[in-house]
């Protein structure tokens, strides 16, 4: 039997409903079916099932070596609201946030100790992780290092991508490249 003026909102298990009226936040409608007043209203459904994110991405270790990650990333939704108000897209910032962190655990870790002990380095980012996750309502669930490149010592690779080479110095009396020109 429909009831006039409600309609019938039927909330999936794995999601919340956020409830808006008139652009305020009014309450989240948890699993199961709702009965709301219509009129000026606004719902958004938030999936709070985990997501994997998988990374490759460049970075400098303590000891000055540039490496090549590659990882997987757990991470879901504990609040809802504050996903959905925080940022108008939470993978986006997720994935902003998680290459920051990394980055930033590598440059206090030298290349051995990152290669060598994955289950630590993996430990050090997820705890960072969450930590810098709660702010847009999120969490890191696992966070799991599966192959670290070494690209060489990140001065060597600077040059090279500013195309600096090395040259033998030029004998006096010889004319160097530039002054051939």
């Amino acid at each position: 039997m429909a009831l006039l003026g409600f309609d019938r909102i039927c909330v999936q298990q794995f999601e919340t409903v956020l409830l808006y009226r008139n652009g305020r936040f009014e309450k989240a409608l948890n699993p199961g079916p709702h009965r709301i007043r219509t009129g000026s209203r606004q719902l958004a459904r938030i999936d709070l099932r985990p997501e994997v994110f998988r990374f490759k991405q460049g970075t400098v270790s303590a000891d000055r070596f540039a490496l090549n990650l590659i990882y997987v990333v757990r991470t879901q939704i504990i609040d809802p609201r504050v996903s959905l108000e925080s940022t108008q897209n939470y993978r986006d910032e997720v994935c902003m946030r998680l290459q920051s962190v990394v980055k930033a655990v590598c440059n206090r870790k030298s290349r051995l100790e990152i290669q060598m002990d994955h289950q630590t380095f993996s430990n050090s980012v997820q705890k960072a992780a969450s930590q810098v996750f709660r702010s847009i309502g999120c969490e890191c669930l696992t966070f799991e290092l599966m192959q670290v490149d070494v690209a060489g010592l990140a001065v060597e690779l600077d040059n090279r991508r500013a195309g600096v080479a090395v040259h033998a110095p030029v004998a006096v009396g010889e004319k160097g490249a530039f002054a051939a020109m």
